[in-house]
């Protein structure tokens, strides 16, 4: 487990250059006469770079991993050959990793150096991550990559990976000066992450550094170096492929057939974020809708809130949740600085209050732990509950209306689906109205309905009756409770939340109603509301007229755990047939993978925090069905698996 999410800033000064170098390696992160030529001598030429991505097959996706970002220098040389050399529909993803990433600034800075790789390093800083640990997603459309980062040891970065590398650029500081970092764990990640085809280039001839790859399946030469460096080393895999899977084999995630034509089903923020991220990496999407209009659910409200309820501890389920804000900060940034027009996002903040005392004392053990970097979380002024910086409010349907409106994407209204066929020849038939339609493969994001479900598992959801209340400002009783609720500049939650005035009317709630899944507005539901914004604004609103608001109810689709649902899907029997032995023994291992019904994918469940969670799922599985490394941890893709409960009860015995 971590002590912390926190990172330490790298020890670092720019000489009178704009060098950046390290003062904890007592090295430079390039040389300041020929860095770019280095690069693209020592990684680009003796990974036959240029060959190999003018040789892609259309809409072809080519990984590079690397060890050691730095300012990402390598990155941007080989984004900038990709878009030069690459099929124009082809896609490059590039993985690095990096214990003591750069600010923000430091990157800026260090970047300035190159001019002719000015719009990739402005790309790059742009969307620069958090420096907050682990797994971070950058997509540049524009230059048709995908970055992934880690941050954090390099081996464990590597450890949390699925997927298969092309071609490896070894970077980092020397050997000599940074001997932790070459160790036996990161040869053994670099091995099972690589193919019979997959190359590396290295900058350094050490002897760890051929011995760990020559332990580990790689042939390796010795070459020229560049400049005044007299030897370097490239080398190619040398045995067959291994498993680059290393999650458990009834939680193994990787597509068997490339995604050609995807189908989603549901228009909420789940199926909205779906295809959108499908849509942005070249796949012809349809929608389907079963209503004549999108987001119907609990995404048609027109405010939500970006609330991650972070925890104390360090667990997978705390840590996709991490990610997922992280993640949804810069989508939503992102999204609202490409259509300024619509109002989708204000990165306002968000305040935690306590509800009780007790939840207080969990709030300080929270600050107590020092998970978090104060970016992320931190102690509100006067101790009045947690401050999150990145939050802020959200217009859900205007969300989904914008990102279907993608043009790689077909939106069908009034398409239920009634049934799903698998079939051998990899491809999946979708059901409405007893016509049948062809797919490659079909995404669920249909939160509680789930019918076309219901002969492959039963998932263990429940619907949770929301409403939300909407007031004109005008309406409320008193000058001062109008001045009051126009000062508010951030969004307030406790047992309710509200969010600050959107076009001079006042979205706040909710209800959470157990045991009701009726959708009718009800005034006694806006008088339980209006009680909670009683206490988050503290003021008396005993003599509001309740006939003023307005509102809607939707459903949360809730999970037992608390997590939402994200990935393929295996049928209850086959997972009992296949690994039965797991009702015996809990600790039974196997390395057979489970048979998934072929084509069928599942994203729902995301309960009250889909603005938070939704984006990274959708990226997450639209990572899986082209082939590209995940943007999920193994134990979080474990933690967010289809197949987990019956797995869980077969553990139990129960299954």
């Amino acid at each position: 487990m971590l002590t912390s999410y926190k990172l330490a800033l790298p020890a670092l000064e720019f000489d009178a250059d704009g060098i950046p170098r390290s003062n904890a390696f007592d090295d430079v992160y390039f040389d300041k006469d020929a860095g770019l030529e280095e690069t693209r001598y020592v990684f680009l030429e003796h990974n036959r770079l240029a060959q190999r991505f003018q040789a892609l097959a259309p809409k072809a996706r080519f990984t590079i991993a690397e060890t050691g970002f730095g300012t990402g220098l390598n990155c941007l040389c080989a984004m900038q050959l990709f878009c030069h050399s690459a099929p124009k529909d082809a896609w490059l993803h590039f993985v690095s990793v990096e214990k003591f990433p750069l600010s923000q600034a430091s990157l800026a800075e260090a970047l300035q150096m190159w001019p002719s790789l000015a719009p990739f390093a402005q790309a790059l800083v742009k969307h620069y991550p958090t420096r907050c640990y682990g797994l971070h997603r950058i997509e540049l459309p524009e230059f048709r990559t995908t970055l992934t980062l880690w941050f954090g040891e390099a081996s464990e970065g590597l450890s949390s990976l699925t997927g298969a590398v092309d071609a490896w650029f070894l970077d980092g500081f020397a050997p000599s000066k940074n001997p932790e970092m070459w160790s036996t764990d990161l040869f053994q990640h670099i091995q099972r992450l690589s193919h019979a085809q997959t190359t590396f280039a290295t900058f350094t001839a050490a002897g760890i550094v051929r011995r760990g790859l020559q332990a580990h399946g790689f042939t390796v030469e010795k070459v020229k170096g560049f400049g005044h460096k007299r030897e370097m080393m490239i080398g190619q895999r040398a045995c067959e492929y291994a498993d680059a899977s290393p999650v458990a084999p009834w939680f193994d995630t990787q597509a068997t057939e490339p995604a050609e034509k995807v189908l989603v089903v549901g228009s909420g923020i789940a199926g909205a974020t779906t295809a959108y991220a499908l849509a942005q990496k070249g796949i012809s999407v349809e929608v389907w809708e079963q209503e004549q209009t999108i987001a119907n659910g609990a995404s048609g409200n027109e405010q939500g809130m970006l609330y991650p309820k972070l925890g104390a501890s360090d667990t997978p389920v705390n840590r996709f949740y991490l990610a997922a804000y992280l993640h949804a900060h810069r989508f939503y940034q992102d999204l609202a600085q490409q259509h300024p027009e619509q109002r989708l996002w204000s990165h306002c903040g968000l305040l935690q209050r306590p509800k009780t005392t007790t939840e207080q004392t969990k709030f300080e053990k929270i600050i107590a732990s020092e998970l978090y970097p104060e970016e992320v979380l931190k102690m509100a002024p006067n101790q009045s509950g947690l401050s999150l910086p990145l939050s802020g409010w959200a217009r859900p349907n205007a969300i989904c209306t914008t990102l279907l409106q993608h043009p790689n994407i077909h939106l069908k209204l009034g398409y239920p689906l009634t049934r799903l066929e698998s079939i051998k020849s990899g491809h999946v038939l979708a059901y409405t109205q007893d016509q049948p339609h062809r797919f490659s493969h079909i995404v669920l994001c249909t939160a509680n309905q789930q019918e076309a479900l219901s002969t492959i598992q039963e998932l263990p959801t429940k619907a949770i009756r929301g409403q939300v209340t909407q007031i004109d400002v005008e309406a409320l009783p008193t000058s001062e409770h109008q001045a009051i609720v126009n000062a508010m500049e951030q969004v307030l939650c406790a047992d309710g939340y509200v969010s600050p005035v959107l076009d001079q009317q006042l979205n706040f709630g909710a209800t959470y109603d157990l045991h009701d899944t009726q959708l009718d507005t009800r005034e006694q539901s806006h008088k339980e509301n209006l009680n909670k914004l009683e206490r988050l604004l503290d003021i008396d609103l005993s003599q509001m007229d309740v006939s003023l608001c307005r509102g809607r109810s939707a459903l949360r689709c809730t999970v037992t755990d608390y997590t939402p649902i994200v990935g393929p899907i295996s049928t209850t029997h086959a997972l009992t047939q296949q690994f039965a032995p797991l009702r015996n023994n809990a600790k039974w291992q196997s390395a057979e993978k489970a048979e998934f019904v072929e084509g069928v994918w599942v994203n729902l469940g995301h309960g009250s925090r889909g603005l938070v969670s939704a984006p990274l799922s959708a990226n997450y599985l639209a990572s899986l069905l082209v082939g590209e490394p995940a943007p999920l941890e193994r134990n979080i893709i474990e933690a967010l698996h289809p197949n987990r409960f019956v797995i869980r009860k077969m553990k139990r015995g129960e299954a």
